[in-house]
């Protein structure tokens, strides 16, 4: 108990009778205070004490800094502020429900939430993804179970609140029973001056020191009671030495932390060892000595930061102990002594106070992506720049005209309404070529690009997290207005390396920048991390210019060839051939083609952006050229794209029924990428994905789909085509008067396909134009012509050419458009009944022919013929690369190997087709493909692989069968195949030496 402070209020007390007033006023708050504090354990009780234990250390700390004479120095309003605020100070903790809800709604709280989930190696970053007050249905859908969930809840708030708490105190000090309930007395015999001055000193202990001196901190002197000064500056500094050092190991509670359990955060856990770790603490008015034994290197790291702050206090006051202290008399600060801290154990740091862990240098950074090629062209980079514009124009044209219409509107960017606002969002490009100078190498030409838009410009702030790589998502003030705007208009994300990696084609940045939130000017030149000037980035405040348009102007210098090495050009007119035609082998003495390429790129960038891209290539000698789109993309781009919502995504989308199969179109955003995994048949697709970051679809340099998305890009473009197509067969328009036979049947094909392929719901709407494809021509008939006969012969063209396909009625390509379209005729010609298809050979009867016809016939005939039967079982013996097993249909034969219909297994079909009156055997040949170590095809059923092959099927029959049946039915089978099929055909030799027979 601080004993000495309180006698000494008392005893002052006497002096004069206003005094005594304090002296009432604390024996109410003595009493009062502490039972609102011991309520802090409620949300906080994996913290330390926060209790009236800790405010009466922190004056029993304050005690022994002072020493007895010093103590008798102090007035009594100075005693009074330094026992209140030791009371007071943590009050802010103390939080009333009313409180907590009105922090769910607060605009600040929910820029803490946005901190969390941008940083994924917060504790509470899972928990906060998922966390909306609003809804409370996925409120807790980041926590793993109901106690889970209140312990994680309980944690988001104590550190919002832990974060506020100074502030609060200062407000609670000066209205306490409104605000939280404590009937401490306000009344006119203490000046509400001083209560207010006891909440700043209470504010104080939680801002960083300059502000306690700063025009907006304390004075040094005020006016106390009766003819008595006080000190604020010197309680305030008091109150932060006594607190920090508040550090025994007492300072946790047995009881509060089994209240808080064992999933307590780290950080608790780390403060916990600090406190516990203790080993030596000496505070007195001559020396300050502490030292620490930590277990675990949290701890450790928790300590040595806790001790770097007691040490920047005491150095912070010492430099101004003279605006601190209010006479020479009471002394200096103690002398610092020994203050460290150790690891226990055989545990060692690599550097004292400094986490041993992996970390990545700015500059190395660069010349890893130039190294790896990251950014294969210019164009990727400048790719980013214009991106960045784009970006910031959108923000600037959400916070401009988000109030001004119907919040509907702005669901959709293809509405009328949006694409006029959008229009105004111009991006200007001007490209113009240098002349020479006597840095310019000879084979050089220089060129300068200038991108300018009229966004929302860059604040200092901007600035300071655009210069640190993956800093942008951090800036989370300009995230939350970000988190406001439709989906599809937010800002395509950053991989933290997107703006710096213009480096890679530059030395030097410059930068004019106007932002809409500070309304300064900003000059900004960077230089490249991997230079001389190491990342120097040099940054001047320009006189306010009110006629001055706010956005941003980038400027950079490129070089290029002055006869390009290699270039591309794209199809249909281009600047590369422009530049081509006007050039003249003997006058000119330059050709710079790729600067011309770049400008192509920049064109190809504003074809699908939602901004207006628009500006000039100025070739020296030359006439300019126009870049990008003089007018916003045209009204038939636009109109081409039907815009969707999908499974939370937003996409927009072309498709076009075609009798083909090709690789569909990919855009990010407007951007075109490269992908593997979208193949659809009898369409083109055009899919342009507008919401997510990124970085969840793409590679960083953003040209290429990622492999771990090409699932969910496939599921995302099928089901918006689904949802268009099916919105499209509602639409009576849709197969208008002129040449409308064709066009059903082409998107009849076009649903038969997807239903081939896909199943589900696309078998549903093909039925919507059942069987319309069967007017489609070929080869000068019909489907439907063909379907009327009694028999006819289907081919499929082989890659060989030595061996055509003869004697059929219709032939189509062994592609994969070709494999739908079979399956297709199959499947249709099998749903009349009495129709049969039989696989045959082709007509050539050469060995390496391995070329299969289908016969259609409205009578019975066999799956297959023996001859062809032959030809597949050796194609897949040569062909196999692997191991394999396979499936064949049979008709009344082997009938004890019929395999269950829910059997399940890793095995193909022989013959890859839609065999509805067969019944499946699996064959018992192992078929090995040849490698290093086996120079021939293998095709083995030895009696080891005959029994576990026997066992296996045994419950995965149709029937019920023992092991002997099961192996006498498989041996009759191979019989039957060796001596029936494979010995009168032309591979008998090569299937002896597979077989080993």
């Amino acid at each position: 108990m601080a004993d000495f402070l309180i006698q000494h209020l008392k005893n002052k007390a006497h002096e004069h009778s206003a005094l005594e007033m304090l002296v009432n006023q604390w024996g109410f708050d003595e009493k009062l205070i502490p039972k609102a504090l011991q309520t802090i354990g409620n949300l906080f009780p994996h913290y330390s004490r926060h209790d009236v234990s800790h405010s009466k250390q922190i004056l029993i700390n304050i005690e022994r800094l002072l020493g007895p004479v010093n103590i008798g120095k102090l007035t009594a309003t100075d005693t009074w502020l330094l026992l209140e605020a030791a009371y007071w100070h943590d009050i802010g903790m103390v939080v009333p429900q009313q409180d907590i809800e009105d922090a769910l709604g607060n605009t600040s709280f929910r820029q803490y939430i946005e901190q969390i989930r941008n940083n994924p190696n917060h504790e509470l970053n899972r928990f906060s993804q998922s966390f909306d007050s609003k809804d409370i249905s996925q409120c807790f859908g980041g926590a793993d179970n109901p106690m889970d969930a209140v312990d994680k809840f309980r944690q988001l708030m104590a550190e919002w609140f832990r974060q506020q708490h100074a502030d609060r105190a200062n407000k609670i000090v000066q209205a306490p029973w409104e605000s939280v309930g404590i009937s401490s007395p306000r009344t006119e015999l203490i000046p509400a001056r001083l209560f207010k001055l006891l909440g700043r000193i209470c504010h104080m202990h939680g801002l960083p020191f300059k502000q306690l001196l700063s025009s907006t901190g304390l004075p040094f002197r005020e006016a106390g009671l009766a003819q008595e000064d006080c000190h604020p500056r010197f309680i305030a500094c008091l109150l932060r030495m006594g607190d920090l050092l508040d550090l025994d190991d007492n300072r946790f509670c047995p009881v509060m932390q089994h209240i808080a359990g064992e999933n307590r955060p780290s950080i608790s856990k780390a403060h916990e060892d600090k406190h516990a770790g203790l080993r030596h603490l000496r505070v007195d008015q001559e020396r300050i000595e502490i030292t620490a034994e930590c277990e675990t290197i949290d701890g450790y790291l928790e300590t040595f930061k806790w001790f770097d702050w007691l040490k920047q206090e005491i150095q912070d006051q010492m430099a101004h102990w003279q605006d601190i202290v209010p006479r020479r008399e009471f002394g200096l600060l103690p002398t610092l002594g020994e203050i460290a801290v150790r690891l226990s154990g055989n545990e060692q740091i690599l550097n004292e106070g400094q986490r041993p862990q992996f970390g990545i240098d700015a500059k190395q950074a660069i010349k890893l992506l130039q190294g790896n090629n990251l950014y294969s062209t210019k164009f990727a980079c400048i790719r980013e720049l214009l991106q960045n514009a784009v970006d910031a124009t959108l923000l600037r044209l959400w916070l401009t005209h988000q109030e001004e219409r119907n919040s509907d509107i702005w669901k959709n960017p293809i509405s009328e309404d949006v694409k006029k606002i959008l229009k105004t969002g111009k991006v200007e490009v001007k490209f113009e070529e240098l002349t020479s100078d006597a840095n310019t190498p000879d084979d050089k030409s220089c060129w300068k690009l200038e991108i300018k838009d009229n966004g929302t410009g860059i604040s200092r702030d901007d600035l300071g997290y655009m210069l640190k790589i993956g800093g942008s998502q951090s800036n989370t003030t300009r995230q939350l207005k970000i988190n406001s705007m439709p989906e599809w208009m937010k800002p395509s994300g950053a991989f933290g390396i997107g703006f710096q990696s213009v480096f890679l084609i530059t030395d030097v940045i410059k930068l004019t920048t106007k932002s809409i939130f500070t309304n300064e000017i900003l000059e900004v030149t960077m230089h490249s991390p991997t230079k001389d000037k190491e990342g120097l980035v040099v940054l001047k405040l320009l006189e306010n210019n009110i006629s001055r348009p706010y956005g941003t102007s980038i400027e950079i210098f490129l070089l290029f060839n002055k006869f390009a090495n290699s270039y591309s050009m794209p199809f249909g007119e281009s600047l590369v051939r422009n530049f081509i035609d006007l050039y003249d082998p003997i006058l000119d003495k330059a050709l710079p083609l790729n600067a011309a390429e770049l400008a192509d790129k920049i064109n190809t960038f504003s074809e699908n952006s939602l901004l207006p891209i628009t500006g000039k290539l100025k070739p020296i000698d030359k006439p300019e050229f126009a870049i990008g789109s003089e007018n916003f993309p045209t009204e038939e781009l636009i109109d081409n794209w039907r815009f969707i919502d999908v499974n939370e995504h937003q996409v927009s989308l072309k498709y076009q029924p075609n009798l083909g199969f090709r690789q569909n179109e990919a855009f990010y955003r407007g951007q075109p990428f490269k992908q593997n995994s979208l193949y659809l048949p009898n369409v083109a697709v055009a899919i342009n994905l507008m919401s997510g970051k990124a970085g969840e679809w793409l590679m960083a340099n953003r040209d290429q789909l990622m492999k771990e998305a090409e699932q969910d890009f496939s599921q995302l473009a099928l089901l918006a085509l689904e949802k268009l197509v099916q919105d499209d067969l509602e639409t009576p328009t849709l197969f208008p008067d002129s040449n409308a036979q064709h066009k059903k049947a082409v998107f009849s094909l076009f649903l038969e396909s997807m239903s081939y392929v896909y199943g589900g719901n696309w078998t549903n709407l093909a039925k919507k134009v059942d069987g319309a494809w069967l007017e489609l021509n070929t080869n000068n008939i019909t489907f439907q012509e063909l379907f009327e006969r009694e028999s006819w012969i289907l081919g499929i063209k082989g890659h060989d050419d030595r061996f055509p396909i003869t004697g059929c009625d219709l032939v189509i390509n062994n592609d994969a458009s070709g494999s739908y379209i079979k399956g297709i005729i199959i499947k249709e010609w099998y749903k009349t009944t009495g129709k049969t298809v039989q696989v045959i050979e082709n007509e050539s009867n050469q060995k390496d022919d391995f070329n299969l016809r289908y016969q259609f016939a409205k009578k019975p005939q066999p799956l297959y013929s023996n001859k062809a039967l032959a030809i597949q079982l050796a194609h897949r013996m040569h062909l196999s690369d692997s191991n394999r097993r396979f499936i064949l249909g049979f008709q009344d034969k082997f009938e004890k190997l019929y395999l269950s219909e829910s059997t399940k297994l890793r095995a193909g079909y022989l013959f890859e087709i839609y065999q509805p009156t067969a019944r499946f055997v699996l064959l018992p040949f192992l078929f090995s493909g040849t490698s290093r170590r086996r120079p021939s095809p293998k095709v083995s059923a030895t009696p080891s692989e005959l029994d576990a092959l026997c066992k296996w099927l045994q419950p995965n029959l149709e029937k019920l069968a023992s092991i002997e049946e099961i192996r006498k039915e498989y041996e009759n089978l191979i019989a039957y195949i060796d001596d029936e099929i494979m010995t009168p055909s032309l591979y008998w030799e090569d299937w002896k030496i597979a077989r080993g027979i």
